[in-house]
């Protein structure tokens, strides 16, 4: 059994909350951690598989995953999948709480998994365990790196154990303790995981941030780079990051370039909403109220343009932005 088994079901599970319409079964999208053992374990007798907790110890010393420890215990029966997988993510709760110390992939991902979901609540009270989870996750990458595996493909392995994409959260994490003045703790982060990273543009523009509180100008020279390399691979997301923390710094020869380099990339009348928008914050913090009303009046006329219609590359208001921006270079 893959160690991804449980992962698909964090994955069903979370977005089963998201659209309470997807079809799922009530076992499939279960929270298992609310039920107490007695619960789970009367769950495996109304299965067929009457074990107790002695007797599932015992199988247990010769498993090294709940994984394995399922595959063994129902190797003398024909199930079909659905009833092995409703077993499994019983005895993958039983593990996760009974064997705490023997800590396999999966149940670490599955934790990673769930320290991940807390925080998107904004569950303030929990997400303390944020810190060490990443830090075992730093361990379990060092000790793979160390013994000669490619640093990318180590993450990617641990990665495809979780259900969430924890390359954005790593960055999503990083930036808000960047942006809460939290620089050491967020250096740390950058300096353990940046050679895990496959989208290495990203970490670098954290670190570009996390330089500007000291010296601004180093910080626009790397964001000068950034830009100019990442012209080889245009990323519009990518864009639209580094535009919205550009104001800070107030470099409007980077602003200019990057305009230059985004606009091809829209798509739809949204992007272009987004970057009239994001142009117009630029100018409010630089205090250049004109030009920042210049723009917010095309923005205005292409308030009753849905968002979803698809954007005319020709479009005149196109043009009329850039001669805005450069006219202040």
């Amino acid at each position: 059994m893959q160690v991804e088994r449980r992962a698909l079901y964090n994955s069903l599970r979370m977005n089963w909350l998201q659209d309470n319409s997807l079809k799922v079964k009530p076992w499939q999208v279960e929270d298992y951690r609310l039920l107490s053992t007695d619960q789970l374990f009367d769950r495996l007798h109304t299965r067929g598989l009457p074990i107790d907790k002695p007797s599932l110890m015992g199988f247990a010393q010769e498993a090294a995953s709940p994984e394995e420890l399922t595959d063994d215990l129902l190797a003398d029966q024909t199930l079909d999948a659905e009833s092995h997988d409703q077993i499994y993510l019983v005895i993958f709760e039983l593990w996760r709480r009974l064997f705490a110390e023997r800590l396999c992939l999966s149940v670490f991902c599955d934790e990673l998994d769930h320290q991940i979901f807390l925080y998107d609540k904004g569950d303030v009270k929990k997400i303390e365990a944020i810190p060490d989870v990443l830090a075992h996750l730093g361990v379990i990458l060092d000790e793979n790196a160390d013994e000669g595996v490619d640093p990318v493909h180590v993450f990617e392995t641990v990665c495809s154990g979780c259900a969430n994409d924890v390359e954005s959260f790593l960055y999503d994490f990083i930036a808000v303790q960047i942006d809460t003045h939290n620089e050491s703790y967020a250096s740390e982060l950058l300096e353990e995981f940046g050679d895990y990273i496959r989208d290495v543009k990203w970490f670098n523009f954290l670190r570009a941030k996390l330089l500007a509180s000291s010296d601004t100008e180093a910080s626009n020279e790397m964001i000068r780079k950034i830009v100019a390399e990442s012209a080889k691979n245009p990323d519009l997301e990518f864009n639209f990051e580094i535009l919205a923390s550009l104001g800070r710094g107030g470099n409007e020869e980077i602003l200019a370039k990057l305009l230059k380099q985004t606009i091809p990339l829209l798509t739809y009348e949204e992007d272009f909403q987004d970057l009239l928008a994001l142009t117009a914050d630029f100018y409010h913090l630089l205090d250049k109220e004109k030009v920042e009303q210049a723009i917010l009046a095309i923005l205005n006329t292409r308030s009753r343009i849905p968002f979803e219609s698809i954007l005319n590359p020709k479009d005149p208001q196109l043009g009329q932005l850039l001669q805005i921006v450069k006219k202040q270079k």
